[in-house]
């Protein structure tokens, strides 16, 4: 019969260990901030404080038992293969604890639930004598602490700085201090901007307000919104949104200011790409997944990717949650989203532009076509968010946007250059393939295309002419068999 032996890890060589997993400040300041948003705060203050060596976040969460409290202190809290809920950012249950000791030796967290103040603390100079066991500090220890937590809340503090602050040279150690200060402010208001855009949540760095930093520049009307794609599990529920956008021309911006601040902290080079964002929260900011290398010509291109937390295992996300794999199952599709919006930034960025100091409010007023290439092929459509079409959509009822957009997709399939074989010319000897059934991309124009047939026939239009037109259509040439049997089965 096998023996077992109990192997127990030795507290502080596995604690030492935890410290190196591979935060930096910033990063670990957010890991930290994760907990205090899955814990409903709204109001989270950061605080760097030089005079007694510490960093210290409060928030106005739900905060916790002291039975919750233990049991979040012990290390490795939660089960990473749990599905976790979608505002849960957690991973692993180490983060608060890793991201903690990457940053310092001594870490207290005092919490407020109903109307009982409870903490708890580890301090890894007192690990080797007293190992597994968390310390719990007496009222007057944390009554400087408790007074600051309103009707509930908890207030994270780390002490013991010794991977921030080098004791060896002050003026030194003060200036990295707060450089690291300025650096945490810059990477939370990017790693959080869409709480901060989309929930109105507070975030404050030294009692200073984080502005939130959005990567894509939605507040300028010249940004284009390429089609969006979504991948579905089996069970039918999204498990992947991707979102290109290509960013205006350098001269649609109305000062070089405001094209400076687009670029982002680290400059326009740095922030081209990807962003991966787990339950709205950046985990990955401008990679191309090594695709691409990254050129002048891409700058303009930024790519929104969304996934929840029961994807964690396909995107192999780690600890730290900065750090993601490329799916294979997603890869294709990914990397053709790619090529499309480098493509379009690269024409974009080669061009000249239109602008003058008169066309500043509305730099986007002669973008009325979208050109789009899938699978090889280019298609053209009108850009359906123009700001005058917009007002016109306004105006209309449900019935009218219909009418609207199937007169809209008229135009589109017979324009000119649509009819005279520019497109065709385009194709680069591309033969039509037979359409994936499957793909939300087919469903779509499948939808679209049986829109038009019921708005034809409200309009007293015959099924012939109706069939005819449809499958003059360049937009839908590859869906012939599709056409005629939309057509005859419409009533």
């Amino acid at each position: 019969m096998a023996e077992k032996i109990q192997s127990i890890p030795e507290a502080r060589l596995l604690l030492a260990s935890l410290r190196s997993v591979g935060y930096n400040e910033e990063t670990a300041i957010a890991d930290i901030i994760d907990n205090c948003i899955s814990a409903q705060a709204h109001e989270i203050k950061i605080q760097f404080d030089w005079e007694k060596k510490r960093i210290v976040i409060l928030d106005d969460g739900i905060g916790m038992s002291e039975k919750n409290l233990i049991e979040n202190m012990r290390i490795g809290s939660s089960d990473p293969s749990k599905i976790r809920d979608e505002g849960d950012l957690g991973r692993f249950g180490m983060g608060m604890k890793t991201a903690a000791f990457s940053l310092g030796k001594k870490l207290t967290v005092i919490t407020k639930f109903g109307a009982k103040v409870s903490n708890a603390s580890w301090d890894l100079d007192q690990i080797p004598t007293i190992g597994w066991n968390l310390i719990i500090r007496d009222e007057n220890e944390i009554a400087e602490f408790s007074s600051q937590i309103g009707e509930q809340g908890t207030i994270v503090v780390i002490e013991n700085l010794d991977r921030v602050i080098d004791i060896d040279d002050e003026k030194k150690a003060k200036n990295k201090f707060y450089r690291i200060a300025a650096k945490t402010e810059k990477h939370l208001a990017l790693t959080f901007h869409r709480f901060i855009e989309e929930d109105g949540l507070v975030l404050k760095l030294n009692n200073n307000p984080i502005k939130a930093w959005n990567p894509f520049v939605l507040e300028n009307g010249a940004t284009q919104e390429l089609p969006e794609e979504s991948v579905f599990s089996d069970d039918g529920c999204v498990k992947m949104v991707i979102q290109p956008y290509v960013l205006p021309h350098k001269t649609k911006f109305a000062s070089d200011d405001e094209y400076k601040a687009a670029g982002g902290p680290k400059d326009w080079n740095y922030h081209q790409g990807i962003y991966v964002y787990r339950n709205r929260r950046l985990i990955i900011c401008g990679t191309w997944f090594d695709y691409i290398k990254k050129e002048p010509a891409y700058n303009l291109a930024r790519i929104k990717i969304d996934i929840t937390s029961a994807s964690d295992e396909e995107w192999k996300i780690d600890i730290k949650k900065s750090a993601a794999s490329l799916p294979s199952d997603v890869k294709e599709l990914v990397e053709r989203e790619i090529d499309l919006c480098t493509e379009t930034s690269a024409r974009v960025y080669n061009s000249r532009g239109n602008y003058s100091k008169s066309n500043v409010s509305a730099p986007n007023l002669d973008y009325v076509w979208e050109q789009r290439k899938k699978n090889g092929r280019y298609s053209f459509h009108i850009n359906r968010k123009h700001a005058l079409l917009n007002n016109i959509k306004k105006q209309l009822g449900d019935r009218g946007k219909e009418t609207l957009s199937a007169y809209l997709s008229l135009v589109e399939n017979f324009a000119p250059f649509m009819q005279s074989g520019v497109a065709d010319s385009m194709q680069r000897g591309k033969a039509v393939s037979e359409p994936d059934k499957s793909s939300l991309e087919y469903q779509l124009q499948i939808r679209e295309l049986t829109d038009m047939i019921q708005i034809f026939l409200s309009q007293g239009f015959e099924k012939e002419e109706i069939k005819s037109t449809l499958l003059g259509m360049a937009n839908y040439r590859h869906l012939r068999e599709d056409i005629i049997r939309l057509v005859e089965e419409a009533q």
